[in-house]
């Protein structure tokens, strides 16, 4: 992966934050498809709630998009949900890191973290996350989330819910 301090390599990744507005139907359309192909998300939700992110944070190489990651606006009526399942008490309009997907040939190539690390740098404020994946939950521990409260079955596993650090919790 290309470290900034010299010209990146023609088969390097490339790390960029986006407005999320400035997405194009194509962008969108290899976003859903690799969201898809995770099989975490609703894409049909997704495809209507990306454009409108607080935070945007897109990996390439060359000129196809190869993962991505979000900072969603927040949804309170789903957080007071989270809040049932998990246990955990927090602010409901806090918003959450979602997202977060590599398509599968680009696995192993550490961008899940690079992702992680540029959207935090930008959305200065505390985040939730809810993850079955053992490989983001390993992401989420290397940026120093911690995971809180009783997991809860989901649609493809055992959800836990992870909080950054400076989120409150309330009781």
């Amino acid at each position: 992966m290309w470290n900034g301090d010299m010209e990146p390599e023609a088969n390097a990744y490339k790390i960029e934050l986006r407005p999320p507005s400035a997405l194009t139907p194509a962008d969108l359309d290899a976003l859903i498809a690799i969201l898809k192909k995770d099989g975490a998300v609703n894409t049909v939700t997704t495809r209507q709630q990306l454009p409108h992110a607080l935070a945007l944070a897109l990996a390439s190489r060359g000129p196809s998009l190869v993962a991505l990651g979000a900072i969603k606006q927040p949804r309170p009526n789903y957080t007071i949900g989270l809040r049932k399942h998990s246990g955990v008490a927090f602010d409901s309009a806090t918003p959450e890191l979602g997202y977060v997907a590599v398509a599968s040939e680009h696995r192993g190539q550490g961008l899940s973290h690079s992702i992680l690390s540029a959207l935090l740098r930008a959305h200065l404020q505390p985040v939730f996350a809810t993850t079955d994946s053992a490989a983001m939950k390993k992401t989420l521990v290397g940026a120093k989330f911690v995971q809180c409260g009783t997991s809860w079955k989901g649609k493809r596993g055992q959800l836990s819910l992870w909080i950054s650090p400076g989120l409150i919790l309330t009781s």
